[in-house]
């Protein structure tokens, strides 16, 4: 008897049970194609970040190059306060509150020396504070403020930054775009998705969609399971 030859079909969409969809405007960075399947994320705060000196500051030193860095928190829209809570020469140790008063990190420490530059990462926010002329002294302060993103749906990355690092969002057919730009889509929020059809941008196939971004899927109401299509069997 001749060997079998098994051939594995793959016929379906990503959909596996219907769920809600949503009529949104998703982002390109250029001309491109989203496939079917291409997980999305939502664009939620701005990445660059305004940092200011409170006016009645003794110290001179100064905060810069803020932004929202990737990880699992996207902080919160509005006006952090940086503020000082132990004076050290040439140096100063913070801490950060979020824009309604709750505290974010204590005992937040830049490097002491005469000018040092400190690149601080606290709370989904970098920035750098630079040692002045003048040290800081207990209740120096520093707001940084956070804008509202776009709002608009994008690729989801696993390196995404302001809400772009978390998948809420499926895209259930192709779209090209021909330049930068927003494109209408129908985009599904809830359902029941077939895990083998999903698609991280950046890979263009599943490879590295994990049980982790699986498990952030389900916590936006998209479930995923893993369908195993019908063989073509040739034994000529």
């Amino acid at each position: 008897m001749a060997n079998l030859t098994i051939t594995n079909n793959d016929l379906g969409s990503v959909v596996h049970k219907s769920g809600e969809m949503s009529d949104e405007l998703l982002t390109f960075a250029g001309a491109g194609t989203s496939l079917e399947g291409t997980i999305l994320a939502r664009q939620e705060v701005a990445e660059a970040v305004v940092a200011a000196a409170d006016a009645g500051n003794t110290g001179d030193g100064t905060v810069t190059a803020a932004s929202v860095v990737t990880g699992p928190v996207v902080p919160m829209v509005g006006a952090y306060v940086l503020e000082c809570t132990e004076a050290v020469t040439h140096g100063g140790v913070f801490k950060l509150e979020d824009p309604n008063g709750a505290l974010v990190a204590a005992g937040v420490a830049m490097t002491a020396g005469d000018g040092v530059a400190t690149v601080l990462v606290v709370g989904g926010l970098t920035f750098t504070v630079t040692d002045g002329a003048t040290d800081f002294i207990v209740g120096d302060k520093f707001t940084l403020t956070v804008a509202t993103g776009s709002g608009k749906l994008v690729p989801f990355a696993t390196d995404g930054v302001g809400g772009a690092q978390l998948p809420k969002a499926i895209l259930t057919y192709g779209v090209t775009a021909t330049g930068a730009g927003d494109e209408k889509i129908r985009a599904m929020v809830s359902g029941t998705v077939r895990r083998e059809r999903l698609v991280i941008a950046a890979d263009g196939d599943a490879s590295n969609v994990t049980s982790a971004i699986l498990d952030q899927l389900r916590d936006y109401g998209i479930d995923s399971v893993s369908v195993t299509e019908l063989n073509d069997l040739d034994n000529q």
